[in-house]
């Protein structure tokens, strides 16, 4: 009899001690990725730049987490720069694990959580059932070989869902600056007809004209003249 109280005891014990564990257990019922993407505030691929630890929580309560994420695609929301979102710390509270200097396709609920302990202080949350996964490090719009690990393809139904993204604010195309006043801009695809162009000499520079030759020759002749004539002149008064 003792030895069969024993067991019942230690059998009563185990159950207790796995049921807080099993009550915890996060369960997801699955959604498709259109419904994902209803059911999403914001979504985007970005990359983990930062993370805190939320305090202030319950005695015994792990506190969530809220990651910050630098944006290169944004699928559904406002197409900020930098997301901050917030999640538990344990998968077992459906909180997900992101790590920093990784690429991630997020889907962010927004207003109050009801898994959350305690207000992370920031719009956005997420949970494991929210469809986030990891994706191939990048920066332009994912494409089917972008799944993790390397060879699984993104399904095509979630890239249908996902649609055509736009890009965060601080990466759009900026239009050129105007010209400044009086300023005429280039036309880098016209160029000017050789007939309009005009050559303008450096001063002290250049050819010289072309009477110059002549003068100076007939310059040479002259003293040349006039030398022989004098050698003649002085040696007929010698003679």
């Amino acid at each position: 009899m003792k030895s069969r109280a024993v067991i019942v005891i230690l059998l009563v014990t185990a159950a207790l001690a796995v049921a807080p564990g099993t009550a915890c257990a996060c369960s997801c019922a699955p959604l498709k990725p259109a419904a994902q993407m209803r059911e999403a505030a914001a979504v985007f691929t970005g990359t983990v730049v930062t993370s805190r630890e939320i305090g202030g929580g319950p005695e015994g309560i792990t506190p969530p987490v809220v990651f910050t994420f630098q944006a290169d695609q944004v699928y559904k929301g406002r197409a900020t720069a930098t997301f901050q979102v917030a999640t538990n710390r344990d998968s077992a509270a459906c909180g997900v694990n992101f790590e920093t200097g990784r690429r991630y396709l997020v889907f962010a609920a927004s207003g109050p959580s009801g898994l959350l302990a305690v207000d992370p202080g920031v719009d956005l949350t997420t949970s494991l059932c929210a469809g986030n996964q990891q994706v191939r490090p990048g920066t332009g719009p994912l494409r089917p070989a972008d799944g993790v690990p390397a060879g699984s393809p993104l399904p095509a139904d979630l890239l249908t869902a996902l649609g055509t993204p736009g890009r965060p604010e601080d990466q759009a195309a900026s239009p050129a600056a105007p010209p400044s006043p009086g300023e005429t801009p280039a036309s880098p695809e016209q160029s000017p007809e050789p007939s309009s162009l005009t050559a303008t000499p450096v001063a002290g520079g250049g050819p010289a004209p072309a009477w110059t030759f002549p003068v100076i020759a007939v310059a040479v002749a002259m003293f040349a003249a006039a030398g022989w004539w004098l050698v003649r002149r002085r040696t007929g008064r010698r003679s």
